[in-house]
């Protein structure tokens, strides 16, 4: 499965993750409300998320997702001091959470480092746009029409199958994804190396040949995020935090989607 592939799958994935969150130790909870209440937790939009988090399990996310990452486009990207900030209250409050992703408290300081240094690309990634329609938008759109419903349900089935036979080459050899593919590997030569061969067998060998698709455009703001409005946190706070757990995921899940 193609980077583009995976960040959209990981950006609708992270709602399943987000609604088998309501059992979250107090622990966890007390560390997600004292990063909702950081004015600098903006640059996650975690309240853009309530939509997929409240979605039923058979309702398509897709234009929840899209909602959600127009939003984090539209604002500054997440500081070093906020990511490392966010790593270190996560990795101490929800421990037992994030063990199930392979995450421990003892590996924070190379976490925090693994994060800062994919954050920006991964971000960058995410707010690429084909025209006017972003492109892990389009992405998920194409996968939609490949394999049906992108509901909460049909996607945890996608990702626990790990199959990715059956998609077919609109979706992983579009013009996003190689946009996604030249993004990634300008930011970090060699990195996909090894996925080359597979690559250029699927998408032909000009897919890896660096030119800049047409239509593509970068979308993410550079400039100073602005907070969620602390009346908003209150009114919705559980489905806030519960939003935010989706958004740190992300941040985290981050450095493996690359």
């Amino acid at each position: 499965m193609t980077f583009m592939l995976a960040l959209a799958v990981l950006a609708a994935g992270l709602g399943v993750s987000a609604q088998s969150s309501t059992g979250l130790s107090s622990q966890c909870t007390s560390a997600l409300a004292q990063i909702a209440t950081n004015s600098s937790s903006a640059c996650l939009s975690p309240s853009s998320l309530i939509p997929i988090i409240t979605a039923s399990a058979n309702t398509s996310i897709v234009s929840s997702v899209d909602s959600w990452l127009s939003n984090v486009c539209a604002v500054g990207p997440c500081s070093n001091d906020t990511l490392s900030a966010i790593v270190t209250n996560l990795t101490a409050g929800c421990g037992t959470e994030l063990s199930t992703l392979g995450f421990s408290s003892s590996d924070t300081a190379t976490l925090i480092s693994t994060v800062q240094e994919f954050y920006p690309t991964v971000r960058q990634v995410a707010c690429l746009k084909d025209g006017n329609t972003n492109c892990v938008t389009e992405t998920l759109t194409n996968l939609q029409d490949a394999v049906g419903n992108l509901s909460l349900t049909n996607i945890a089935a996608l990702v626990a199958s790990g199959n990715s036979t059956s998609i077919p080459s609109n979706v992983t050899c579009s013009n996003c994804v190689k946009a996604a593919y030249n993004t990634v590997d300008t930011a970090f030569p060699g990195l996909l190396d090894s996925e080359n061969s597979t690559i250029q067998g699927e998408c032909g060998t000009s897919f890896t040949d660096g030119s800049t698709p047409s239509g593509i455009v970068e979308s993410a703001s550079n400039s100073s995020s602005s907070s969620d409005s602390n009346s908003a946190v209150n009114a919705i706070s559980q489905n806030v935090l519960l939003g935010l757990s989706v958004s740190v995921f992300l941040v985290l899940g981050s450095a493996l989607a690359v």
